[in-house]
């Protein structure tokens, strides 16, 4: 027993000590010269009173800059990525999502660096035990058995004779998170009342080296327990004991008795924050009484505590804080962390299931062997699945009831196969050549009738790099989740997903680029309608809907690309700086000047630009234009390009517009030429070979049209122009011939309806589940079919833009 006090002690001044030493504090960014469309990207740094560049620009909310944080926060702690631990699958759950990656990823840190399941006993302060249990339960797993032991019964045994009062706090929160039996019950009213009784009744606080941390931790365990006895009378007069001792006039939280730990810091800022709210107290305004004080979320916000650089375990405390801050104002009750009585995962786990759902359908669609009918029978079922669960996600009243739900609707997803057609009979390939390359379909050498391989030899025996684009099998446009857009033209904001005039609550006219509208995408899916919309959030009222998605109305609203040269073409200018998260000013650069880029840099949900002289500056294209982007090693123009295409495909309809049909791909097509930059397309097994097609190219006694065709990457235009085609020809067919006369490399797949366009000058499309690729539309509009499906008439423009 002495020695755990002697280790308790001892964890305490040297955690307060690296707490003090270090500071929390980051630079404040410049706020006199940052511009709306700079805050508005991914955290706006606290600048909640700030006024756009227009004289009527509505001002940012504390609301808007909490779901800016924690946007920012999330955004973080993916990027972790394999080193995503419990407190990281904690805050992502109660997000709008946690991958299935993110969460085996903190599952194998928990078994690593919980002390009791890697194999020793509690640990010290129980403080790997608590987040453990919280880390568990957020991704599905249950504390009472993990890998056949007993977590739960670890913590109880500790609890009944506790090493320090941090064990005690500890201790109560983990075993809160849920209901884990009799004994469980047990010692949480044991702790509750071990608390309560710790209670200093002359000050209301909780004593300690550091009150302000203890007494925070204390008021989040017994929000955790209101339903036991005296809890209710301790966390009022906590309280308003914290608004009567701690609360600071700049909104942070400082024990002023304590001249050793007592002053302000970022950690003690943030949980004390979360306290308060889990409480119930709204930290969006000053506590009650000290009107002319700072909110406590808007001290949080003004240090900055999720940007780039911060220590992980202060982006994990500010980001859940948020999260815990949000939940509250928005009429939550109680601790986020008490997954049995709140809710607050209960969104992220519907967003879960529809993604869930679409990915299934995907691999569904894209499944060469399926017949159609079975496909059309599998899609049903998953839809089937995906209402029912739905509807019982919807009526859950806890988090842990909404993870185990998600998890069931998941399980049942998985379960759903797809009976698939008998195998073709092998046939002899036959040999395609050109005057540079030859091109042999080789079938027989797979094992099944869903890829097969393909031998290339140039005249000069060197080989020609083969690559296997793939097929997003449901085309539905979309960016990346929690992505910044903005309004390529007129669009319209509905209350719901459900597209009627009674649900439409803002029309956002078409706007000159500097001034386009914003929007934080939260979610994608297909509405009842059967369009691909997006769930928005417009980044300059805070307002949230659902839109039509797709490349007519938006575009992603940073630059990405290989920029290498842009011009300022904000009117207000823009300025450099030293940082990357736009802090320490270097100079203002004025409109129609002219930058060199080094390179792209991500940052949260925007990026940057690093300059050839090492400063940095904003990729937003509301305020800078790409006037010179690197070509890719694939740029280099063909002399000889012949596009050729073998065997047949066969298709479903295709459910939605877009460059791509819903297919199921049966043959090969390659655009050759004598540069090893062309990519040809690995072959899939034949079933019956048929004759060479080219691109329509008008005879002299042919009827011809012409249509004009336009190019675009990453907010560039690689190429424009006219093209001249034979009566009849198909969108595709134009294509085709524009990438000849202009010299671009351009692959696809299929022929006809299931024509799928895998890459230009470069730009291939992604993997399955990325909707990265090609998008195409024919006088503004999306066409329901594929670009080989579609017969143009004379004067039709056609506009590919690529997806990233």
């Amino acid at each position: 027993m002495k020695r755990k006090k002697f280790l308790y002690r001892f964890s305490i001044v040297l955690g307060i000590s690296l707490i003090f030493f270090s500071g929390g504090n980051s630079s404040r960014a410049d706020a006199a010269s940052a511009s709306r469309a700079d805050v508005a990207s991914a955290y706006n740094y606290g600048l909640t009173k700030v006024k756009g560049p227009g004289p009527n620009s509505e001002v940012y909310t504390v609301s808007d800059a909490v779901d800016s944080a924690i946007s920012a926060g999330l955004a973080e702690i993916a990027q972790k990525g394999p080193k995503i631990d419990a407190w990281d699958a904690t805050c992502l759950v109660f997000g709008d999502r946690i991958t299935d990656s993110q969460a085996q990823y903190a599952y194998e840190s928990i078994l690593k660096n919980n002390d009791f399941l890697s194999g020793g006993s509690q640990g010290l302060n129980g403080i790997s035990d608590v987040s453990a249990v919280n880390g568990l339960v957020a991704i599905g797993k249950d504390p009472t058995n993990v890998n056949g032991k007993n977590l739960v019964a670890n913590i109880v045994k500790d609890a009944n004779n506790p090493a320090s009062d941090y064990s005690i706090v500890n201790d109560l929160e983990a075993l809160s998170t849920g209901s884990y039996g009799q004994a469980s019950e047990n010692a949480r009213t044991s702790l509750t009342k071990k608390l309560i009784g710790m209670q200093d009744q002359k000050t209301g606080l909780w004593n300690g080296l550091d009150k302000v941390d203890y007494t925070a931790r204390a008021i989040l365990a017994l929000s955790m327990n209101t339903n036991q006895p005296g809890v209710a009378d301790a966390l009022n007069t906590a309280v308003k004991a914290v608004s009567n001792h701690f609360y600071q006039k700049n909104g942070g939280f400082a024990d002023s008795s304590n001249t050793m730990y007592g002053a302000e810091n970022a950690y003690n800022d943030v949980t004390m924050t979360n306290a308060l709210a889990s409480a119930g107290v709204n930290v969006y305004v000053p506590l009650k009484g000290k009107t002319d004080y700072i909110a406590p979320v808007q001290r949080a916000l003004d240090q900055h505590l999720v940007s780039a650089g911060n220590r992980a375990m202060l982006i994990q405390q500010a980001t859940w804080a948020f999260e815990q801050a949000r939940f509250t104002r928005k009429g939550g009750k109680g601790s986020i962390f008490a997954f049995n009585q709140t809710d607050a995962a209960k969104h992220g786990e519907i967003v879960n299931i529809k993604d869930a759902a679409i990915t299934k359908k995907r691999s569904i669609i894209i499944d060469p062997q399926a017949t159609a009918a079975a496909k059309s029978d599998a899609l049903n079922l998953v839809d089937k699945i995906l209402v029912k669960y739905v509807r019982k996600l919807r009526a859950d009243s806890t988090s842990s009831a909404a993870i185990a739900d998600r998890a069931a609707g998941v399980k049942e997803f998985n379960n759903v196969t797809v009976s698939h057609a008998a195998r073709a009979t092998p046939v002899t390939p036959p040999t395609v050549t050109n005057n540079n390359v030859t091109v042999v379909n080789n079938p027989a050498s797979s094992s099944s009738a869903s890829s097969s391989s393909a031998a290339t030899s140039t005249s000069s025996s060197s080989s020609v790099p083969i690559s296997t684009p793939t097929v997003s099998g449901k085309p539905v446009k979309k960016a990346s989740h929690r992505s910044i857009v903005y309004a390529l033209t007129t669009v319209k904001l509905y209350r719901s997903s459900n597209f009627t005039k009674s649900n439409l609550t803002k029309t956002y006219k078409k706007r000159a680029r500097i001034n386009r509208p914003m929007f934080l995408v939260i979610s994608q899916q297909m509405n009842k309608q059967g369009h691909a919309i997006y769930r928005v959030k417009d980044m300059n009222s805070g307002k949230t809907g659902y839109t039509l998605s797709g490349s007519k109305y938006f575009a992603h609203a940073y630059y990405s690309a290989k920029v290498t040269r842009i011009k300022v073409i904000n009117p207000k200018g823009i300025n450099e700086y030293g940082k990357v998260n736009l802090t320490s000013k270097k100079r203002h650069v004025k409109k129609n000047a002219s930058l060199s880029v080094r390179k792209v840099v991500n940052y949260g949900l925007s990026n940057r630009m690093q300059l050839t002289n090492g400063r940095y500056i904003t990729a937003n294209k509301k305020l800078i234009l790409a006037t010179k982007i690197k070509k890719s090693s694939q740029n280099t123009r063909p002399s000889t390009p012949t596009a050729t295409t073998t065997g047949t495909s066969t298709s479903t309809p295709p459910t939605n517009s877009g460059s791509t049909a819903t297919t199921a791909t049966t043959g090969t097509t390659t655009t050759t030429n004598n540069s090893p930059s062309a990519t040809p397309t690995l072959p899939v097994a034949l079933t019956n070979p048929v004759a060479l097609t080219k691109p329509v190219t008008p005879s002299n006694d042919a009827k011809t049209i012409t249509t004009t065709i336009s190019i675009h990457a990453d907010g560039a235009t690689i190429a424009s122009g006219s093209i001249k085609v034979s009566s009849g020809a198909s969108a595709f067919d134009a294509l085709q011939a524009f990438a000849q006369q202009q010299g671009l490399a351009l692959t696809y797949k299929g022929s006809g309806a299931t024509t799928y366009v895998t890459g230009i000058n470069g730009y291939n499309a992604g993997p399955v589940g990325t909707m990265t690729g090609w998008l195409y539309s024919v006088n503004g509009t999306e066409p329901g079919s594929s670009m080989g499906a579609y017969t143009l008439k004379d004067g039709d423009s056609i506009s590919m833009t690529y997806n990233k």
